[in-house]
């Protein structure tokens, strides 16, 4: 098969793979706001992706010389190596970083070391007599690493990625079985569905986490006040308290120990509020020092519990803020109840300047 045959055998078999890895790498190349991790495990599954189209088409062309068996043989093993090791760039987008660690890699090396015994052994894959694929006893190696891989970015994209709108995470939960399924319709039938569905969840992932990180305050990963006033607007039947709290003394260390000590608080603020959010509760930042706290159908026993609960880390970790919550009256409007709580918030806070005897004025 002549060089002008590849290419159009690429180009007809894989058009779709290759339109959208072009349009994708030259956003990802252009994207500036994903952090540095997240934008080179894209890379790495968009190359995989692209690499395994080639790896295709040239597969295919040796398959007709047995002549060029050894091709052959180097084409299937890249294949083989390729496919988890684009699940794994997905995996490693949607995994906190903190288990970003080289366990994940182990079984795609796992992979490697069988398929690359093909080159002098039958035990991954083999061509018979007449020159067809014969699969080796660990052959469908392979696709257990990728369904490994899939199984676990189903189940961190479901825990990782909890936001208040469900229709968005369940993007990527459809992305994710679609690979899943992908696999195994390769590994019974062939073909590959797999790389065309990693592609396409390439993308997804990726406008999701633009969405994602659009919520999100830089500086101390709490949801911003879009996020705020979004799911004040979309979930205001579920919420049932709001606290309203605000951080103590930041106009002073911002004076004496400049704004990096500052910022240094308000990150440490967002770490202990981070620690009480879960499927019921979410807290926000929405303005310098100013932070809310979102009860979705919780009683007032645990709101109290909640609130204690953050500002206690807060004191723990040397700073101090002011808390104030207000329960949900029957047929009260989520803004009334805010304004409930900013004002027992607003009398907590004079409380705390008159007990510590400092003039706010200077603060």
């Amino acid at each position: 098969m002549s060089l002008t045959a590849v290419f159009s055998e690429l180009v007809t078999t894989h058009y779709i793979t290759i339109v959208l890895g072009v349009v994708f790498g030259v956003k990802l190349y252009n994207q500036k706001r994903t952090k540095n991790a997240e934008l080179r495990y894209f890379w790495m599954t968009l190359i995989c992706c692209f690499l395994l189209a080639v790896e295709d088409v040239v597969e295919s062309a040796a398959a007709q010389d047995p002549d060029l068996r050894l091709l052959r043989i180097a084409m299937s093993t890249l294949g083989y190596v390729l496919r988890p090791t684009a699940a794994l760039g997905l995996l490693l987008v949607v995994c906190p970083p903190e288990k970003r660690t080289w366990r994940v890699w182990i079984p795609n090396f796992i992979n490697l070391a069988v398929f690359s015994t093909a080159f002098f052994s039958p035990i991954a894959f083999s061509f018979d007599e007449d020159y067809a694929f014969v699969r080796g006893p660990l052959g469908a190696c392979v696709f257990v690493v990728a369904f490994l891989y899939m199984v676990q970015i189903l189940y961190l994209s479901w825990r990782r990625f909890y936001v208040r709108k469900r229709s968005e995470r369940w993007i990527l939960i459809l992305c994710a079985a679609a690979c899943i399924l992908g696999t195994v319709i390769d590994m019974f039938y062939g073909g590959n569905h797999l790389n065309q569905a990693l592609i396409v969840s390439c993308v997804f992932f990726n406008l999701f986490l633009c969405f994602h990180d659009n919520r999100l305050d830089p500086l101390t990963d709490l949801a911003n006040r879009f996020a705020f006033y979004d799911d004040m607007e979309d979930h205001q039947r579920d919420i049932t308290a709001i606290a309203s709290l605000d951080m103590n003394g930041l106009k002073r260390i911002n004076d004496t120990q400049g704004h990096a000590a500052g910022d240094s608080a308000l990150r440490a603020i967002g770490r202990c509020l981070n620690g009480v959010n879960d499927r019921n509760t979410t807290a926000y930042r929405i303005g310098g020092d100013e932070f809310v706290i979102l009860f979705f159908k919780q009683g007032e026993d645990e709101v109290n519990q909640t609130v204690l609960r953050a500002c206690q880390a807060v004191k723990q970790a040397g700073y101090s803020l002011s808390a104030g919550y207000a329960m949900r009256a029957d047929g009260e409007s989520a803004q009334h109840t805010l304004s409930r709580s900013d004002k027992l918030m607003y009398a907590d806070k004079a409380e705390y300047y008159r007990q510590s005897g400092i003039d706010r004025r200077r603060q």
